[in-house]
């Protein structure tokens, strides 16, 4: 007995240690139970370890037409370094009726709309927009699926550009449709493009296969010449009030007429490319990240979460659990005014190898409201004695349960979250967060809870 007391002793003061960290009181929750105070117990110290990790590879495809917009720009940020989105698309004729051969060709113009929803950046900054096409011999497949990390060879010659175009997603104008309006770029392409598609047989314009093999796909890029931040452009392929491809031809040289290709109905995908460099996220990623914590979208970057010691919280049924998080706004060089933070953040788990799904937080809060507002993971203003702050309130209540609930000792990957950018292919936003040892608003996972006998 002697010899086992000084083993048991130690491990009797470990846990009174971790018991009193656990009900360590603090005004969490305290504004809403009034005398019921004494019913609760609160903790903020619940240990977090945070990793910044690079997302995974994401689904971009759009076979069936229900994307809003897809991002198309390049981005220059000082904590991020370089961002690049490309838009892939084919296309496919309003009308499967090859064009009379007596007509006469007279010119092609692109037609794509944009908006506020989705920009990203600086709009101020002029960009130059390309139209290419994909390489002879290769071709979009318009049922395959593509990914973030896909990308087709194009020829060397542009089919369209555009360059100083200024984006005044603000300017809404009428197009093909008088009642419509909305901001749109115009670009002229090239003649013998035209003249190409002009002389399309019927049976190849009724036949989706050999129309896609023979029009290959364009790839449609813009870029701010370097600028810094740059601009995403969020462009609406799927409008066909604002979205199109219009031949413009004559009849005798005295009646004019158009043939239009739409890219509604059409596959189409985004590709992402990030250099991080030496930037600062760059070199925190894969690391343990104390101070700041980076999530980005258009597959950029997410943070592990690891809550090590969840296991030991035994007969504590969760109230309300609150992963608190603020955003640093005060960094030297960053541009906040440009580069707001995310307007969503989520919360995933892992459930295989390569694959993650939202908590059943997030889920319980889209089941009910077809929203997050359950779940919260929007950015807020909130006074603090050193001003005003803006902060993430994301609800792991039920999922902390389901950690608790883990027979102690399981595996470090049971007890890990995922914060991510929401909607991570339709999105270029990011935020920059204090972390866990910050020594300003350290990320804090509040913890309201009942001792269960």
């Amino acid at each position: 007995m002697k010899q086992k007391f000084p083993v048991f002793a130690a491990f009797l003061v470990t846990a009174l240690m971790l018991w009193t960290a656990c009900t360590r009181t603090s005004p969490f929750g305290s504004d809403l139970l009034g005398d019921q105070l004494a019913d609760y117990d609160f903790t903020d110290t619940l240990t977090i370890r945070c990793t910044i990790e690079l997302e995974d590879s994401l689904v971009t495809s759009d076979r069936i037409s229900t994307a809003p917009y897809f991002l198309c720009g390049d981005m220059t940020d000082p904590y991020f370094g370089k961002t690049k989105a490309d838009i892939y698309t084919l296309f496919q004729p309003g009308v499967p009726t090859a064009l009379e051969s007596t007509l006469r060709f007279d010119s092609i113009m692109l037609y794509m709309r944009y908006a506020n929803a989705g920009l990203y950046g600086d709009s101020t900054q002029p960009q130059t927009i390309r139209v290419e096409r994909v390489s002879d011999g290769y071709s979009i497949d318009p049922v395959k699926v593509y990914y973030s990390t896909s990308s087709l060879p194009v020829s060397t010659t542009e089919i369209g550009r555009i360059d100083n175009f200024l984006p005044k997603p603000g300017r809404l104008d009428s197009l093909f449709s008088t009642t419509a309006r909305g901001a749109y770029i115009k670009i002229r392409l090239d003649d013998n493009f035209g003249k190409e598609l002009m002389a399309l047989d019927s049976a190849t314009l009724a036949d989706d296969s050999l129309f896609y093999t023979k029009l290959r796909g364009l790839k449609i890029t813009s870029t701010s010449s370097g600028a810094t931040p740059g601009l995403i452009l969020p462009i609406n392929l799927n409008d066909q009030n604002f979205s199109r491809i219009r031949l413009y031809y004559t009849r005798n040289d005295t009646i004019h007429g158009t043939f239009d290709y739409f890219f509604q109905g059409s596959n189409k995908f985004s590709n992402f490319i990030h250099d991080y460099g030496t930037s600062a996220a760059g070199q925190q990623i894969g690391l343990e990240a104390n101070d700041l914590l980076y999530v980005q979208g258009a597959q950029g970057l997410k943070v592990k979460i690891e809550i090590p010691y969840v296991d030991r919280l035994e007969n504590i049924a969760v109230n309300e659990a609150d992963l608190l998080l603020t955003v640093n706004e005060m960094l030297p060089n960053d541009l906040p005014a440009l580069l707001k933070p995310a307007s969503q953040l989520v919360l995933s788990r892992s459930v295989a190898d390569t694959a993650y799904d939202f908590t059943s937080d997030v889920y319980n809060s889209i089941n009910a409201l077809n929203n997050y507002t359950y779940f919260g993971g929007a950015p807020n203003k909130e006074t603090e004695s050193s001003g005003i702050v803006t902060r993430y309130h994301q609800n792991m209540s039920d999922y902390l349960q389901e950690l608790v609930d883990l027979p102690a000792g399981s595996d470090i990957k049971k007890k890990t979250v995922y914060l991510n950018v929401n909607l991570q292919s339709r999105t270029a936003m990011r935020s920059i967060l204090y972390g866990p040892k910050s020594t300003t608003y350290p990320a804090k996972l509040l913890l309201k809870y009942t001792r269960v006998k």
